[in-house]
């Protein structure tokens, strides 16, 4: 992969942003949580065209059928990143660039075929279909021991992982290391697009990944067996060494916020004006890493544009997953507004 210049994305960067304006941002989110009942949400979606209804039921299958019109939904939402993918591919003059957007759904179908071996079940219905490598040939790829296949640390995660289960038991391991091995992909493969906002998203997500690691595992009050997992679970070569959460967790965790003021004020302030739950933690997160891509994706033309269309779209299908869940519950409106995540536009 040769080093992007901002120049050879002029037209990328032009048809991106106009694909951006039939994302659901800012203003469609609102609409969608101020929409009545579940209906209402897929009656607005539906205003949006076509790639925002539901296709029609299978033979035997009505939507008057929760189960059915769930399945539906989220056929529907995958058809949407599924397109973003496509459209990026289609637009940009080096599609490899943004090949490492697509690791974590490679990850997440490595985990699920390795799990279900173990089980003896099917993995089918768990696997995402637009990771880098097509699933049947991950599958066969697996099944044969061929995980060269796989990004480098994916490959060595595989091996990694198959073994810690054999020797422990514990299926944990496995989502663990092939985690840490995923967003060592992702970070290399950012540094090789020589696109500096490509490699900060990267690094500060896996900053972010480490502070919930660090949190989580402080709230569990393990001491130092918790301190020996916490430094296994830690991600790498993110801005912050793993030094820093050791010392973090040795301290408490008021240490840990203070000491991130210095990198992360922004993100610390949300998180004190929120009420510390994890889940608010996490909200804070997603949103300050958002906040992070929209800014620095927001160029007249480079590789950035498409990069912030992609987990801007991967937003937006997450805001409505939280919407249609929330409606499903009977939340009132304020209270679905405090669980979206920030927009992309």
């Amino acid at each position: 992969m040769k080093k992007q210049q901002a120049t050879e994305y002029m037209y990328a960067s032009a048809r991106i942003s106009a694909l951006e304006n039939r994302m659901v941002g800012r203003e469609r989110v609102s609409a969608l949580i101020d929409a009545k009942g579940r209906a209402g949400v897929m009656a607005k979606l539906g205003e949006l065209g076509d790639a925002y209804r539901l296709p029609s039921p299978s033979e035997g299958e009505t939507f008057t059928d929760g189960e059915a019109e769930s399945r539906a939904t989220e056929a529907m939402l995958l058809a949407i990143l599924r397109k973003a993918f496509a459209d990026v591919q289609e637009s940009v003059p080096d599609a490899m660039v943004y090949r490492y957007f697509r690791y974590p759904y490679d990850c997440n179908n490595v985990k699920a075929m390795l799990k279900c071996e173990i089980r003896d079940a099917d993995p089918e219905g768990m696997l995402f279909d637009f990771g880098s490598i097509p699933t049947e040939t991950l599958r066969t790829a697996l099944r044969e021991g061929k995980y060269d296949l796989l990004p480098p640390a994916m490959a060595r995660g595989v091996r990694e992982a198959k073994d810690a289960f054999a020797k422990t038991g514990d299926p944990r391991l496995i989502d663990t290391i092939l985690d840490k091995a995923c967003y060592a992909d992702m970070l290399s493969s950012a540094k090789m697009t020589g696109c500096d906002a490509l490699v900060s998203w990267v690094k500060t997500r896996i900053d972010l990944l480490n502070v919930m690691i660090c949190v989580r595992i402080l709230r569990m009050k393990r001491g130092e067996a918790g301190k020996l997992f916490m430094k296994e679970a830690l991600l790498a070569d993110g801005y912050l060494e793993s030094s820093f959460f050791e010392k973090a967790y040795s301290e408490g965790e008021d240490a840990l916020w203070q000491g991130l003021m210095r990198q992360y004020y922004g993100f610390v302030r949300a998180v004190d004006a929120s009420n510390k739950s994890l889940a608010a933690i996490e909200k804070c997160a997603d949103d300050y890493h958002m906040t992070l891509v929209r800014e620095s994706a927001r160029v007249p033309f480079g590789a950035e544009v498409a990069g912030g269309y992609l987990l801007g779209c991967e937003t937006a299908v997450k805001n409505i997953r939280i919407i249609l869940a929330a409606k499903d519950a009977d939340l009132a409106p304020d209270v679905i507004r405090e669980r979206v995540r920030e927009s992309y536009v």
